[in-house]
């Protein structure tokens, strides 16, 4: 559960950051010059903890990332009745939150832990911590500042240059390899301890995260360069991975009482401070029902007065209510009464959220296996990774067994590509609301398919494929971010230009009913 400690943690808004590099804030005013220059008050790089450091930056940086607004439709998990047409503009950016907040601190405990041996784990962590930080940033907007950025304060860059996400991802996997290698068990090491809010300073579940989150990176960028993502899918595969939910990278909130709201479930204060419904979607009941899926009734609450029983009817992407054929009828048929929505276990006060889970990483390595890449069969890791997803909601044993064996059975009379298919609409089921990770592997895949309605906007109506950069940025570092976007391609700084991993042929492909309404297949 998130530390009570929380409540303390010093936050490092910019302005004090900037502050604290130049060894010039004082906890107290004073009006002497000289006792300014000599007081001993100031926050000064011994003076700072490194733990509330940490758990400063993971509580926000993990809640952050169960996210229930634009990500959480671009993955198809969330549907939102007043989202209107996309455009190119500035709206629920976390460019700037990311560097600022998360970033810049998480490179000071790197910088403070560095080349003290007691300090060696703390280091380590810091280090794959920064990797998850990036990994998700670059996914986001591609080309990103890395090898400039968060720098020290003696070789700090203001203007610093924007990395090729391609550059970016080559190092996130060294660095995984190296950190995970520096993590040691031997004695007398000092631990982040309670602080650590993951994995509460257990150097034994960082090593398998680390190692499963270089298994994350070095799928994703399969399509982009096959060589570098088989050199680490191999190099990577044998090692200890996150193999049981008791290893599972998650964060668990506080309850409905916390003396600080905000170590609350951020979809619980949403829906303490929002009275509008989060709908479900067309493409999560579609994908449940016709697998006939036991998470059915605990991811989705059923519509409060359905239509001819109609207990599990979603909301489609992009949905135009004056736009669709039969315009009344559509009206009629999502009306808010009509509609399903998010299931209550995802809004509890108290819930853990995932950031990396024992399912996941079976789904990476059916995908490796199905490759070629690794030895490893299949349909069995298939398995493994539904009973894995399951078994996180206390579905029962039998149930989980019989669903297991039909999926399996129908998965061996599959063509190459439709066993591809299920593997990652089975990853896109098991990581519910872990919306960047979902919108990133759609983008990569292709999976699942979504129906698009006409609400289109700049997206030609397709399901964006980045974000675009803050207007601040254009403004504050022109000239970086202006060479960013001339890489991108003619549409340049646009939702529809591809990052580097965004490579496979063919994408995106179309759902059995685009262009027809209503999207659900009769």
């Amino acid at each position: 559960m998130v530390s009570r400690k929380l409540t303390k943690i010093m936050i490092f808004r910019r302005k004090y950051l900037l502050s604290f590099l130049l060894s010039s804030w004082l906890v107290s005013c004073t009006g002497d010059f000289d006792e300014i220059n000599t007081n001993p008050s100031l926050v000064t790089s011994d003076r700072v903890d490194v733990n509330n450091i940490l758990a400063n930056v993971q509580k926000n940086a993990v809640f952050e990332s169960y996210e229930s607004g634009y990500m959480s439709e671009f993955s198809s998990y969330y549907a939102n009745q007043s989202t209107i047409a996309l455009s190119n503009r500035d709206w629920a950016n976390p460019f700037n939150s990311y560097y600022r907040n998360f970033i810049v601190n998480i490179s000071e405990v790197i910088r403070l832990t560095d080349d003290d041996p007691v300090l060696v784990n703390k280091n380590a962590i810091a280090r794959i911590w920064k990797v998850w930080l990036f990994h998700q940033l670059t996914d986001l907007y591609g080309d990103v500042p890395y090898s400039e950025a968060a720098l020290g304060v003696n070789e700090a860059v203001n203007y610093p240059k924007y990395d090729t996400q391609e550059t970016i991802y080559r190092d996130m996997l060294n660095e995984l390899k190296e950190a995970e290698q520096q993590l040691s068990d031997a004695g007398g090491l000092l631990s982040f301890g309670a602080a650590d809010l993951i994995y509460n300073g257990n150097v034994e579940n960082w090593r398998r995260f680390a190692n499963s989150l270089r298994l994350r990176l070095a799928i994703r960028v399969r399509f982009a360069d096959a060589g570098l993502s088989a050199e680490h899918i191999r190099e990577v595969i044998s090692k200890p991975l996150i193999t049981e939910n008791s290893q599972n990278a998650q964060l668990e909130t506080e309850g409905a009482e916390a003396a600080n709201v905000n170590n609350r479930n951020p979809i619980y204060n949403r829906y303490v401070s929002n009275t509008i419904p989060m709908y479900t979607t067309t493409t999560v009941v579609e994908n449940l029902l016709k697998r006939n899926d036991p998470r059915l009734p605990i991811y989705v609450l059923p519509a409060p007065e359905p239509e001819n029983g109609d207990l599990w009817r979603g909301r489609p992407f992009a949905l135009a209510l004056d736009l669709e054929e039969e315009p009344w009828r559509n009206s009629l048929m999502y009306r808010e009464e009509l509609v399903a929505r998010l299931g209550t276990l995802f809004y509890q006060a108290q819930y853990k959220i995932k950031l990396l889970t024992a399912s996941e990483v079976s789904f990476l390595r059916a995908e490796a296996a199905l490759a070629g890449i690794s030895g490893e069969q299949p349909v069995d890791l298939l398995k493994s990774g539904i009973s894995l997803a399951m078994q996180m909601y206390n579905i029962d044993a039998g149930t989980i067994q019989e669903y297991t064996d039909q999926q399996s059975e129908l998965f061996s009379a599959y063509s190459a590509e439709r066993k591809f298919e299920e593997i990652i609409v089975q990853k896109w089921l098991a990581n519910y609301f872990q919306s960047k990770e979902s919108w990133a592997e759609y983008r990569r895949t292709g999976y699942p398919l979504i129906w698009v309605g006409k609400q289109q906007g700049d997206t030609d109506g397709k399901v964006p494929r980045r974000l675009t950069y803050p207007t601040e940025e254009y403004l504050r570092n022109e000239k970086s971010v202006k060479e960013a976007v001339a890489k991108l391609g003619g549409r340049g700084d646009h939702f529809m230009s591809r990052v580097w991993w965004d490579a496979r042929e063919g994408l995106p492909f179309d759902h059995p009913r685009q262009g027809m309404f209503p999207p659900v297949i009769p």
